[in-house]
């Protein structure tokens, strides 16, 4: 199909309208793997981009498809303008089915680890049908980038014998969808904790990365952030909870519980109403001593480039989680008591 315009002196013929192939619904299991889908077959030579309505169902990344839960999902194919050729659509369905599987009680589920393989034993990535038919499970145990779940805490929500270790989480906010590795506590106070900083050493610290550095490196023992995701990992808007250590593990920090919808990334120290649930160690603890971790939460700063604080932005420093500072091991943390904590770390729940 083509298009015309008026110029000047008559009418002239302008791009024309790629014609597309056929593009069939498609259907999959809530327990298949990621896929890649095809494009249609086209007269121009475009490129190819895919988008899915439903990030519940589905999320899609190039030409990569992972699949979250059953349901329906418009994908939508836009190719792009080339040579004489407009930019044009068409959508598909993408239909993801209920897989239901017998249960070690003898009923049948169609979510969570509760189910037998054909030997009658539990805990296989392979389950039994009520037809007695051999089928594949994915599960978001976090385990993998195809079983990647929301958090550490839902993962410990859904699997309780959990252990320390790395998992893999996911959220259509958080890097176009794909899934990322995190590192998580699933021990300390009931665990289901996201490793969101890891700080050993002040070099190559700065504002900007302060909270968005290696993400796709976490650990116990290098330089990490991802204090930037923080917001859309905590478990609710308020009432959720961070964690600071240092030197070692739950040593030098505690457990805090921020009353209202503070956000990791504040400018300013004005999110002070924090309930200190769980001490480690006995250190001073107050709005009027500027000697140690104060009872607010973290926020980002520039005052003696201490980029991530619990200080108030004046004054002494201490109570901070990162700086670019040489002076300091790896960031001025409790005066006289702990001053050079060497390692220092921040989670979210």
């Amino acid at each position: 199909m083509s298009a015309f315009c008026m110029i000047s002196g008559g009418w002239a013929q302008s791009s024309e309208i790629p014609v597309f192939g056929e593009f069939k619904p498609i259907t999959k299991n809530y327990f298949d793997e990621s896929f890649v889908i095809t494009p249609p077959l086209s007269n121009s030579g475009g490129e190819f981009s895919f988008t899915s309505s439903n990030h519940a169902v589905a999320i899609i990344s190039g030409f990569n498809v992972q699949i979250l839960a059953p349901g329906e999902t418009v994908i939508t194919v836009t190719q792009a303008a080339e040579g004489s050729y407009l930019s044009h659509s068409i959508t598909t369905t993408l239909t993801v089915e209920d897989i239901w599987v017998i249960s070690y009680f003898g009923g049948v589920i169609n979510t969570g680890p509760q189910y037998i393989n054909a030997h009658g034993r539990s805990g296989s990535s392979v389950g039994l049908t009520p037809f007695g038919e051999k089928m594949q499970i994915r599960y978001n145990d976090g385990l993998s980038m195809e079983t990647a779940s929301t958090s550490a805490f839902q993962i410990k929500q859904d699997y309780p014998e959990s252990v320390d270790g790395f998992y893999w989480i996911a959220n259509p906010i958080i890097n176009e969808g794909m899934p990322f590795k995190i590192y998580a506590d699933m021990t300390t106070d009931g665990g289901g904790w996201t490793l969101i900083m890891c700080n050993v050493n002040h070099s190559g610290w700065t504002f900007n990365n302060a909270i968005l550095r290696n993400q796709g490196s976490p650990g116990l023992s290098s330089n990490y952030s991802i204090i930037a995701w923080a917001d859309v990992i905590k478990k609710s808007a308020s009432g959720f909870q961070f964690m600071m250590d240092a030197t070692t593990r739950n040593r030098w920090g505690g457990i805090f519980t921020a009353n209202e919808e503070y956000t990791f990334v504040k400018t300013n120290n004005s999110q002070t109403n924090i309930t200190r649930n769980i001490a480690f160690d006995t250190y001073p603890y107050n709005l009027g001593n500027s000697d140690s971790v104060q009872p607010r939460m973290p926020w980002r700063s520039t005052h003696n480039s201490a980029f991530v604080t619990t200080d108030n932005g004046s004054g002494n420093w201490w109570g901070t989680l990162i700086t670019s500072n040489s002076g300091w091991g790896p960031s001025p943390w409790i005066s006289s008591l702990n001053p050079h904590p060497g390692r220092i770390w921040y989670w979210v729940r």
